[in-house]
């Protein structure tokens, strides 16, 4: 499998932001850190599942670096065409930024799937990132086993898959790492 990351996390309402505490700017930084790291390792697309929040971070991490890595590309996985008509205007135009600096967009269902269960297109969305990536940086914490959020479903679908997981924790922006090879032991 060529070496691929896709990003899973959560979105701006579930992190604790504050004036003098986390900011998002930080939280986007060490995204930008991890994501620099897996160039180094030789990881050269990234997926992006293009939702507020940790998706549209990293990628914009990923366009920023694109100018002095001219051979990263960006992938977006989009769910279904409009996922952004409701946002606040700002998001939205960050949202088309990213959009029309992707190397590939992949529109996953058609906005009529979409009215019928918009849940069920982002979790598609998820597994169809997981399935093309060796790689999963997630925003979360790392025992999300008993959440019932989309982050936490799609680490559990990478550990099934038996994915590398790099954890950034949501709070104190700590990255741990779970490998192959422990998910294989821990799956028996």
């Amino acid at each position: 499998m060529e070496k691929t990351c896709c990003f899973t996390g959560y979105r701006p309402h579930r992190f604790v932001f504050s004036p003098d505490g986390l900011r998002p700017e930080q939280v986007q930084a060490a995204l930008g850190g991890q994501i620099r790291r897996l160039y180094d390792e030789g990881v050269r697309t990234f997926i992006s599942g293009m939702s507020t929040g940790v998706d549209l971070w990293a990628a914009a991490e990923v366009v920023a670096l694109q100018s002095t890595c001219p051979d990263l590309r960006l992938v977006a996985a989009v769910p279904f065409m409009g996922q952004e008509s409701h946002w606040p205007m700002t998001q939205q135009k960050e949202y088309r930024r990213i959009l029309a600096a992707c190397q590939q967009v992949e529109v996953l269902f058609d906005e009529k799937t979409a009215s019928d269960d918009p849940s069920a297109c982002y979790r598609q969305r998820n597994r169809w990132m997981v399935d093309r990536a060796s790689v999963v940086l997630a925003v979360c914490e790392v025992d999300v086993a008993d959440s019932r959020t989309g982050t936490a479903a799609t680490v559990r679908y990478a550990r099934k898959q038996q994915r590398r997981i790099l954890y950034i924790h949501p709070q104190t922006l700590a990255v741990t790492e779970e490998t192959v090879q422990q998910l294989r032991f821990e799956l028996g």
